[in-house]
């Protein structure tokens, strides 16, 4: 009896023990997960910054020249309401707007304001507009700084890019929103949302995606279709009956 006692309470003993030795492993599996997650993350923002930026750097054929004639819409979107289309008739260096319009007309007509230097913050600066990574205001509106109450949220300045009419998808700028490079035929919206609220940042208003869609309209090159020429049949000249000689004889 007491020999088998005694090996119940080993057992017990060593049961217990290795019950504490599992409840006291750490779940290395789990935090090593967590890190490749975090590792990715991190990784898949820099590399979409780095691309955007080498976009920004790189643009090529794609920035407007001087002389070219460019097209892009905008709104500005105010803690969920749009702002009023800014209204402005100076043209300093080919980067302005309409009257009201909602569009960013580009026809850089100096370097400044061509290629690379075709930027979302050049046309800011032409129609006084104060925008940077921290302020947003249109002329004549309400200021708004970074943190500021905004749908009882802290809002922040974004800006984000829509490639043609119809997207409604859209891509959030990482960078800087002064170095943002205008587009042709695309749409752009300027806003001051909560972190939140960053992924449902809308296209510009309907009004401006028509003016847009009418403008490039009018500015695509025309296809000119060749006529073709009928070559035509030469005329035969049937001969006429030559008159016979008359032939003496002596």
């Amino acid at each position: 009896m007491g020999k088998a006692s005694s090996s119940k309470k080993v057992a017990r003993a060593a049961g217990i023990g290795g019950g504490r030795a599992s409840r006291g492993r750490r779940p290395w599996g789990y935090y090593a997960m967590v890190a490749v997650i975090v590792i990715l993350g991190l990784l898949g923002t820099w590399v979409s910054r780095n691309h955007r930026l080498a976009q920004i750097n790189n643009r090529g054929n794609s920035a407007p020249t001087v002389g070219t004639t460019w097209y892009e819409g905008y709104g500005v979107y105010e803690c969920g309401t749009w702002a009023k289309a800014i209204s402005h008739a100076k043209d300093p260096q080919g980067i302005t707007t309409g009257n009201g319009d909602g569009i960013i007309h580009i026809h850089p007509t100096v370097k400044a304001a061509a290629g690379k230097n075709a930027t979302l913050g050049k046309f800011a600066g032409a129609v006084g507009m104060k925008l940077n990574a921290a302020e947003l205001q249109v002329p004549g509106g309400k200021l708004y700084t970074d943190g500021a109450t905004c749908e009882g949220k802290p809002g922040h300045v974004y800006v984000k890019q829509f490639d043609y009419v119809g997207d409604n998808v859209g891509t959030l700028e990482t960078v800087t929103p002064t170095d943002v490079p205008l587009s042709d035929g695309a749409l752009v919206t300027i806003a001051f949302v909560p972190a939140s609220d960053k992924g449902k940042i809308p296209p510009p208003p309907a009004y401006v995606q028509t003016n847009l869609t009418k403008l490039s309209a009018s500015t695509s090159p025309t296809t000119t279709t060749p006529t073709t020429v009928k070559p035509t049949t030469p005329t035969t000249v049937k001969p006429t009956s030559s008159t016979t000689a008359s032939t003496g004889k002596k």
